[in-house]
């Protein structure tokens, strides 16, 4: 008996997607495009592990590494909206008011789940192309740490924060 191929597919769809909800209900961030619509949220991943990438563990340049670090501080010393809108200041995502709102209540709701956060350490650097850096920290809390991703793009001269975010999915990193 030969079973068509969209069949098979749309089988194995159905299996796994119960497993891909499953798997996501626990993440600290949420869909802000949903949010702004007045749909529940559902948490998910902020950005997918790329498969067969091993970690490099490099400082971005200055320029980037003195505002994320200056971010980290804050967050550890528990201003967590000082420092948002420091680090935000000047971009697309520090304009959106209410997105960064958002993003400050999610980070308290978080802190609140894993405790007070003691540390930060950079765990993967990699660039796409030459003008965009995708940066990976992990914040060391009292539970378990929390992930960071923070996209950088270099439109011109300048590297300008072009999204970020946060999760606890620490499953994701063992391979």
């Amino acid at each position: 008996m030969k079973i068509p191929t969209s069949a098979l597919l749309l089988l194995i769809c159905s299996l796994l997607l119960p497993l891909r909800a499953q798997s996501t209900s626990d993440a600290v961030t949420s869909d802000s495009a949903s949010s702004a619509q007045g749909i529940p949220l559902a948490p998910h991943n902020i950005m997918a592990w790329s498969t067969g990438h091993k970690p490099n563990p490099v400082n971005p340049p200055a320029e980037i590494a003195g505002p994320i670090d200056k971010f980290f501080k804050g967050l550890e010393a528990g201003d967590y909206a000082d420092s948002y809108e420091t680090f935000l200041a000047g971009t697309r995502l520090g304009a959106q008011k209410e997105k960064m709102s958002a993003m400050i209540s999610r980070t308290e709701d978080g802190f609140g789940i894993y405790g007070k956060m003691h540390d930060y350490e950079i765990y993967d650097n990699y660039s796409i192309g030459s003008n965009v850096i995708i940066l990976t920290y992990l914040a060391r809390h009292d539970i378990q740490p929390l992930r960071w991703r923070f996209v950088f793009y270099r439109p011109d001269k300048t590297w300008q924060l072009s999204n970020m975010g946060f999760d606890d999915f620490l499953l994701d990193m063992l391979d």
